[in-house]
């Protein structure tokens, strides 16, 4: 027996086979482009969505024939904070404004200055609103496009887009993507009704709210004939992809574990019993996929990006010879110090205008001093969100995942400047998959609940920090936490 796994991300659709027992066999992927039409504007056409998958699932299914008749369930993860309008036959009425798109600016200043306060509908939905979430992007559509909001059946994530192609079911979405959209209040799991009075939209286009784990249809005889596979399979809500790592990576709510995810952008996230409000909104909660718990994120604009653009600008062409120059310089770069903020920041500080800064730069610097002070930049980033979560959590370990889990010297860096041991995951770049994976298998009874698949997760590789390079980086992370605010005006 096999599971399906599709995750809709930003720039590909992957698709995924893993047994019944959540172990992955195979995985295909089709890319596809976002346009960006005027500035602020980040748009994808959800047809790709589906039919990149339809492709994807052929190639997969290809190579592996012999499941073809043996897939049990099927899960649908996706990027979020996306808004795409159908009509009552979930049909796209427009291209679906993804999470990059920020064109929505003046509607959160709105809802801000004449709805709510921020710091009311933070405590209330565990997010910070601006421009980029689905609710200012709904206001935006109403006021900008009305004939299309009139014709708006239900609004959509891009997950939801995927079920409702599969099953027919246009009335669907779930806690976690319903939540990071500032749609609902976290305590009582309902829709702001209030809110979206006063703005007038109406509660009638968002749609039910599942479990992740809700089997909430079957596969339709169009849909199999697209996808190559038998009808009647049974279909979960799924989730966002950042609650689907959060399943993926095998953190459990209650024991409070932890990860960090290193990719262009990066995020540290734990699972908790119960919401974390932050008094100052420096990280924010996003519903599990169960539905009951909560995934608290801190999230960081640019980690990966800033390694990807300092080989770019000085012709580092592969990878390990960018590792290998970074490793020849000494910890903390001979005093150089790096302010990883290149396209602004979010947590802890969330400032869209902050850039990035090489603090102490000397002619005794080399390349190897600016690779190994980027790395160490994102690192002391990485920790400045770390310690919001060790207001409320003891945190001591965490499991690593993104394509920076398989940088060596990276990851004994974050140690030793974070104070934790790290555990790789494997199939680190498939986590998105696996997590909706275990929740499908939830879903089809294979396990009772997201704790206990989370236990079928693998990890191996053990870091732990070394406390006499630790005691080094914590003065060099001493002036990284006065740098920003040293400089924070001159943006």
């Amino acid at each position: 027996m096999a599971i399906l796994a599709i995750d809709v991300g930003t720039s590909s659709v992957k698709v995924t086979l893993t047994d019944d027992r959540c172990a992955i066999l195979d995985s295909a992927s089709a890319g596809y482009a976002t346009v960006y039409g005027r500035r602020a504007w980040a748009e994808q056409d959800p047809a790709l969505w589906y039919g990149g998958a339809a492709d994807a699932v052929a190639e997969l299914l290809a190579r592996n024939a012999g499941l073809r008749g043996e897939i049990r369930a099927i899960g649908v993860c996706g990027h979020m904070l996306g808004l795409l309008p159908v009509d009552s036959h979930g049909a796209a009425l427009r291209p679906s404004m993804i999470h990059a798109d920020s064109r929505a600016g003046e509607q959160a200043d709105y809802i801000r200055a004449n709805i709510i306060s921020e710091s009311e509908l933070y405590s209330m939905t565990g997010s910070v609103l601006g421009a980029q979430s689905p609710l200012c992007k709904a206001l935006w559509l109403k006021q900008n496009e009305p004939e299309v909001y009139a014709k708006t059946a239900r609004f959509m994530q891009s997950k939801d887009y995927i079920v409702s192609r599969l099953t027919g079911n246009i009335d669907v979405t779930d806690f976690s993507d319903a939540s990071h959209a500032v749609y609902i209040n976290i305590h009582n799991k309902k829709y702001l009704y209030d809110i979206f009075k006063e703005l007038g939209l109406d509660i009638d286009k968002f749609p039910t709210i599942y479990r992740g784990t809700d089997v909430v249809g079957t596969l339709t005889q169009n849909a199999a004939a697209d996808f190559g596979l038998k009808a009647g399979i049974p279909v979960i809500a799924g989730g966002g992809d950042g609650a689907c790592a959060n399943a993926g990576v095998g953190v459990s709510a209650s024991e409070k574990n932890a990860y960090v995810n290193l990719g262009t952008t990066a995020w540290i996230s734990a699972n908790s019993l119960t919401p974390v409000i932050d008094e100052k909104a420096r990280i924010f909660d996003i519903m599990s996929l169960d539905g009951d718990t909560f995934g608290v994120f801190g999230t960081m604009q640019s980690a990966g990006k800033c390694v990807s653009w300092l080989r770019e600008l000085l012709a580092i062409e592969r990878f390990d010879e960018f590792k290998s120059e970074a490793s020849r310089a000494a910890p903390c770069s001979g005093g150089l110090l790096f302010l990883p903020y290149l396209e602004g920041e979010r947590a802890p500080i969330f400032d869209s205008k902050a850039r990035g800064v090489f603090f102490g730069v000397s002619s005794e610097h080399s390349r190897a001093h600016f690779c190994r002070a980027v790395l160490e930049g994102v690192a002391f980033a990485l920790r400045s969100i770390l310690d919001v979560f060790r207001e409320t959590f003891a945190i001591d370990e965490m499991r690593v995942i993104g394509g920076g889990a398989n940088n060596e010297v990276w990851k004994r860096i974050i140690a030793d400047i974070c104070g934790v041991r790290l555990e790789a995951c494997r199939d680190s770049d498939s986590i998105t998959s696996l997590g909706v994976a275990l929740a499908a298998a939830v879903g089809a009874g294979i396990y009772k609940d997201l704790d206990e698949a989370a236990k079928s997760v693998a990890t191996y590789d053990r870091i732990s920090p070394d406390e006499s390079t630790r005691a080094l980086y914590n003065v060099m992370y001493a002036k990284f936490l006065r740098l920003y605010p040293s400089v924070k005006d001159l943006f």
